[in-house]
């Protein structure tokens, strides 16, 4: 039986760029501070469909 780290069809993936935490660092404006990750909207798993750059 074959070990794969890949999820389950239908089943939610983790948001790669907060590690799903639902929170990432921003240096805009030149002092880093933590936000609501704008690609899975603070959830921590990556929505289907969702375009942070929209």
């Amino acid at each position: 039986m074959a070990v794969s780290d890949e999820p389950e069809p239908g089943e939610p993936l983790p948001c790669a760029p907060c590690r799903g935490t639902g929170r990432v660092i921003s240096n805009l404006g030149g002092t880093p501070q933590q936000i609501v990750c704008p690609w899975c909207d603070g959830r921590g798993v990556r929505p289907a469909g969702h375009d942070a750059q929209a």
